[in-house]
């Protein structure tokens, strides 16, 4: 059976941090399976989940990623999945939630936490503020699925409720068929 594991890169934004950490693992004859990749202010950052031979060791992933961490100045961690990680997750239909206001502190704490006590679960959540000469705005956008006991109407009332406390528009809508 083949190991999987997860591997973070984050540095400082340039061109070829992706092709590097997709060499190294094409190079070791490993399968990329599943990422997430973005430009944080400054910053790139990878989250990667790959597999590879089972004798693939920690100690070869690290001497093989040292190198490019030393030229592009990237922090790197891999993180080796246990039987029961290496499992992908089952997952219902999702909805996507998107938020839109002025910027202030709270929303993302706010609108998480009004989730999780509605035991939806947040499988994807992108943030972006605004920087200009007015006022910042704060945009959000989370990917979510919706437990089967609660009705997607029900839970679109309660962020609404919520967005007229903080002064934001939320709205839930059916995710379409995923091209990702």
């Amino acid at each position: 059976m083949a190991a999987r594991w997860i591997v973070t890169v984050l540095g400082k934004d340039r061109p070829g941090i992706v092709a590097g950490v997709s060499q190294v693992l094409y190079r070791l004859g490993c399968n990329l399976e599943d990422s997430a990749m973005t430009r944080l202010e400054g910053e790139f950052t990878i989250m990667l989940i790959f597999s590879g031979a089972a004798r693939t060791s920690e100690a070869t992933l690290e001497r093989a990623f040292a190198p490019l961490a030393r030229r592009l100045r990237l922090v790197v961690h891999l993180k080796r999945l246990s039987r029961s990680e290496a499992v992908p997750a089952r997952r219902g239909p999702t909805h996507l939630i998107s938020v839109y206001g002025a910027d202030r502190a709270g929303i993302v704490f706010c609108v998480s936490d009004a989730l999780a006590r509605a035991k939806v679960n947040i499988v994807d959540l992108h943030t972006h503020r605004t920087a200009g000469r007015g006022p910042s705005l704060y945009m959000m956008l989370l990917e979510v699925v919706v437990p089967p006991r609660l009705a997607p109407a029900r839970l679109e009332q309660r962020l609404k409720q919520l967005g007229k406390r903080l002064g934001i528009t939320v709205s839930l809508r059916p995710s379409e068929a995923s091209v990702l």
